[in-house]
C-alpha cells in the first residue's frame, strides 16, 4: 500500500470539524453570493467533473476497478450538483 504524501506542509490545515463548519456556513450564505461568483463556481464544478471523467476513463483502460467503482459514484453525485446549480442559474 502506498502512503499518501503529506500535502499540508507549512499550512494551517482545517480540522474535519472546521471543514464541516465552513461548508455549513457557505451553504447558509449561498443565497447572498453574487450571480457572477455563482457562475464562476458553476464553471469550476464543470471542470472538476471533466477531470473525474478523465480519471474514470484512465482507470477503465488500465484495469483499476476500485477506482472506477468509486469514481462513478462520485461522478453521479457531482453531476446532480452541477445540474442543480445550472438550473438555479438558468443556464
Amino acid at each position: 500500500m502506498k502512503l499518501k504524501p503529506k500535502m499540508d506542509v507549512d499550512t494551517n490545515s482545517l480540522t474535519e470539524k472546521e471543514k464541516s463548519l465552513l461548508k455549513k456556513e457557505i451553504k447558509d450564505a449561498w443565497p447572498e453570493f453574487p450571480t457572477e461568483m455563482k457562475r464562476f463556481i458553476y464553471e469550476t464544478k464543470k471542470q472538476k467533473l471533466q477531470s473525474l471523467y478523465m480519471i474514470e476513463a484512465w482507470a477503465k483502460e488500465n484495469g483499476h476497478k476500485t477506482i472506477v467503482d468509486l469514481i462513478s459514484r462520485r461522478i453521479a453525485h457531482k453531476e446532480a450538483k452541477v445540474a442543480k446549480l445550472k438550473e438555479e442559474l438558468g443556464e
